[in-house]
């Protein structure tokens, strides 16, 4: 049993790391600390809804405690 949930959680790591680095930046980097990326956000506004990368990620890191509670319990 525990082997079967540590394999699970061990995949679940390694899906949820890739998702993550999938993702587009929400920051501006260092031209958004000095006021270079304000202009770029105000002409193209605010994100819409979550994307697809985004609903994955809430899914595996939901997945990902759920595991980590199990293997802590046995």
């Amino acid at each position: 049993m525990i082997a079967i949930i540590t394999i699970v959680h061990f995949v679940i790591c390694i899906l949820l790391v890739a998702v993550v680095l999938l993702q587009k930046s929400k920051g501006d980097g260092l031209s958004g600390a000095f006021g270079g990326g304000g202009a770029l956000t105000a002409s193209f506004g605010n994100r819409g809804a979550a994307t697809m990368l985004s609903k994955a990620t809430s899914i595996l890191a939901v997945l990902f405690m759920a595991t980590s509670f199990l293997l802590a319990i046995f």
